[in-house]
């Protein structure tokens, strides 16, 4: 969290010597990292995540993201059989999700501006668990490692406002929701610096996690 603090200032620093840079526009490019805390678990989850977006007219823009999650959990625990006293379990997570649709924008103010997006979200997840002793040796037991594999197609919306409280300095925000039950909220600022490229940091929360995200954009 101190390096995060230290990126942030810094970037507020620095913007006033960076030169003018246009106004907002929904033609963008954005990657960014995720790290997610996941409820009740021990380890988290890390996301890589692109996305882009392209204005059609004043009012409405088309967007589309690819996501990678990775997730690795290990455990260990007492068991009763006769070939080690203590077993470790290790689980891995591999998602990928792909999401695109339309969105309508519009300004409220000079400074303030709300905007509405629907899509459909795909997503396809790997999962694998192995058994092991505490010293790395395998549990003998038949059948290997489990792996699992699951894909689905939800919808997913999305609402937001965003404001501009400076002249390279933009909060934004809005609530999100996937298939009928997994909604979420994100809260962020971005720094806009010179010929169209800006820098976020994103707080990201829904039911079962939180996050923090670091990313870049470049604007159109």
């Amino acid at each position: 969290m101190r390096h995060i603090s230290i990126f942030v200032l810094a970037l507020a620093l620095a913007a006033p010597a960076w030169a003018q840079t246009p106004d907002f526009s929904y033609d963008a490019f954005s990657a960014r990292f995720t790290r997610t805390d996941l409820n009740d678990v021990t380890d988290d989850a890390d996301g890589f995540t692109v996305a882009a977006s392209y204005e059609v007219s004043d009012m409405f823009h088309l967007w589309g993201r690819l996501e990678r999650t990775t997730f690795d959990q290990a455990m260990s625990f007492p068991t009763d059989g006769d070939v080690v006293d203590i077993a470790r379990v290790e689980l891995k997570l591999r998602s990928l999700g792909l999401a695109a649709g339309t969105g309508i924008h519009r300004d409220l103010t000079d400074d303030l501006s709300a905007y509405a997006r629907f899509g459909f979200a795909y997503s396809e997840t790997e999962g694998e668990a192995s058994v092991s002793d505490f010293d790395g040796f395998p549990v003998t037991f038949e059948g290997g490692p489990i792996t699992t594999s699951d894909s689905n197609t939800e919808i997913v919306w999305l609402a937001g406002v965003r404001y501009d409280v400076a002249e390279r300095m933009e909060l934004f925000g809005g609530v999100s929701q996937t298939g009928g039950g997994s909604s979420g909220g994100h809260a962020g600022i971005e720094f806009r610096v010179a010929n169209g490229w800006g820098a976020q940091v994103v707080g990201v929360v829904d039911e079962d996690s939180k996050g923090l995200s670091l990313g870049v954009v470049r604007r159109f």
